[in-house]
């Protein structure tokens, strides 16, 4: 499974889920804790306003509700997906805190965390030993980053609009009409989503579009392929090949056959 097939189906998952595969995800934010292990050097990560490319064996941790982006360069990582229904002895302990940072380099931490995760993956743990895992791993991270106070207006506003574009991602959207609507002059709003996402608007939306239309088409794998991408918002037949293939590196007929035929899936 890669980050983009589990975003699309994460809303039906309520245990951990592990695994060992690539990242390319686009910025977005859920309830749960994802934790990505670069397995090589040269693994991308962003949270909110902190990047760092990561070395082998290091970590990067969203936290719930932080807005997150990962790029493997098509290189193996350990990834790690905690519901938020297993997170609440964590949520309990950080109460209104937040992880002071992201990163965790801290080489005998970030081994513990590795273990954890490799049993996972290895073994099928019942629901109460999953609870362990979670509780374990997230004090694990507690210990290595720290809980800080932290306010940031920025990632709230942020949030909204992920909310707004996800929501509104098959209708014609533009930066003019985005920035009016969120009270920002458009040359302002263009540049605060580029530092923050590292993509700009129409990259951004091309990329909903693109899970969304994944999403769709394992609801109906029979469905029309370019009917489904223009009910997804793409104005041409010519654009969403265009951004389909430009992102997964194949045709949107072939990455389908590769899903049907995963037995992960």
């Amino acid at each position: 499974m890669d980050s983009a097939s589990y975003e699309a189906i994460r809303a039906r998952i309520n245990h951990i889920q592990a695994w060992r595969g690539t990242t390319n995800c686009s910025p977005h934010y859920h309830q749960s804790v994802e934790i990505v292990v670069a397995l090589t050097d040269g693994v991308y990560t962003r949270v909110n306003n902190s990047e760092r490319t990561l070395s082998a064996r290091q970590i990067c941790v969203a936290d719930c509700f932080d807005i997150h982006t990962f790029d493997s360069h098509d290189n193996d990582t350990y990834i790690m997906i905690i519901p938020k229904e297993l997170l609440s002895d964590y949520l309990a302990v950080k109460r209104k805190k937040h992880l002071s940072t992201p990163f965790i380099d801290d080489v005998e931490k970030c081994e513990k965390i590795i273990a954890c995760i490799e049993a996972l993956i290895n073994d099928q743990p019942s629901q109460l030993t999953q609870l362990g895992y979670a509780n374990t791993v997230m004090g694990l991270i507690c210990e290595a980053c720290g809980l800080s106070d932290s306010a940031d207006s920025d990632i709230s506003v942020m949030q909204a609009v992920l909310d707004y574009l996800e929501d509104n991602s098959d209708e014609d959207i533009n930066l003019e009409s985005l920035s009016r609507r969120f009270g920002y002059n458009k040359y302002y709003f263009s540049r605060l989503f580029n530092d923050f996402f590292k993509f700009n608007l129409n990259e951004y939306l091309a990329r909903v579009r693109i899970k969304n239309f994944i999403a769709a088409m394992r609801a109906d794998p029979a469905a029309d392929i370019v009917g489904t991408a223009l009910s997804c918002g793409f104005n041409s037949q010519q654009t969403f090949y265009r951004c389909f293939t430009k992102y997964y590196n194949m045709s949107p007929k072939s990455y389908l056959k590769t899903l049907n035929s995963d037995p992960r899936e």
